[in-house]
C-alpha cells in the first residue's frame, strides 16, 4: 500500500498531503488519520502546519471525523496551533454538511475544487497566518 500521508513542497512551503482518496473502508480511513496524527505530532510546538486533505471518492463517516477531531485536540495539547487546512473532494451533501459545520468552528478550513487550487489557497493563508485563539476543534 502506498504512503497516503507525506510532506510535499509547493513554492517553497511545506504541506502535509493526506491522500485519503478512494477509501471506502472506515477502518482503513481511521488508520490513515492515525498516520496523519503521527506526522503532525512530530512537529515542534507553535509550528504552523499547512494541511491538504483529498477525500475524492471516499466515504467520510462520523467515526473518521471524530478521530480527526481527536488529532486536533492532541496537537493543541502539544502546543501545535490550528492551521490552514484545504480539503479536496467534497462532493456529496453529507460531506458538504460536515465541512460547513467544521468551517463554523475553524475559519481556516477551505473546500477546494482541485489539489492545485488547494495548494495555492494554503500559500495565501500562510502569508497571512498568525496563531488563532484555540477553539474546541
Amino acid at each position: 500500500m502506498a504512503n497516503r500521508v507525506e510532506w510535499i513542497e509547493h513554492k517553497g512551503e511545506r504541506i502535509i498531503f493526506c491522500d485519503f482518496s478512494d477509501i471506502q473502508d472506515e477502518e482503513e480511513m481511521v488508520r490513515w488519520v492515525e498516520e496523519m496524527e503521527a506526522e503532525v505530532l512530530q512537529e515542534a510546538p507553535g509550528t504552523m502546519i499547512l494541511m491538504l486533505v483529498d477525500v475524492t471518492n471516499s466515504r467520510v463517516t462520523s467515526k473518521m471525523t471524530e478521530r480527526a477531531r481527536a488529532v486536533a485536540a492532541a496537537a493543541r495539547e502539544r502546543g501545535i496551533p490550528s492551521s490552514p487546512t484545504a480539503v479536496v473532494g467534497i462532493t456529496n451533501p453529507a460531506k458538504k454538511a460536515i465541512l460547513l459545520a467544521l468551517q463554523f468552528l475553524r475559519p481556516d478550513l477551505h473546500a477546494a475544487n482541485s489539489i492545485e487550487e488547494a495548494k495555492d489557497w494554503l500559500l495565501e493563508r500562510a502569508a497571512k497566518w498568525s496563531p488563532p485563539e484555540q477553539s474546541g476543534l
